[in-house]
């Protein structure tokens, strides 16, 4: 019976390193796409520039925009 414990978890500890690997290579894919962005906004050269402006001034502002609306939100809960 300890036989097919130890092969259950020997198979469980395969099957979560395939998928960490998974997911590591997916966040290295994600990670290298902004910096090829960048390198085409730094350029100027395609015409999808501006779009990549704007949308990492958006990608900037969003967070500092949802954060202030919660603490609005929040205070106005609390103040009445």
């Amino acid at each position: 019976m300890r036989t097919h414990w130890r092969e259950m978890a020997r198979h469980a500890g395969t099957r979560y390193k395939r998928l960490l690997r998974r997911a590591a290579g997916s966040l290295r894919k994600l990670e290298a796409e902004p910096h090829q962005l960048h390198e085409i906004e730094q350029q100027g050269e395609a015409g999808a520039t501006p779009f990549i402006a704007i949308g990492g001034l958006i990608l900037f502002l969003l967070p500092i925009f949802l954060v202030m609306l919660g603490l609005a939100f929040t205070a106005y809960y609390l103040a009445g």
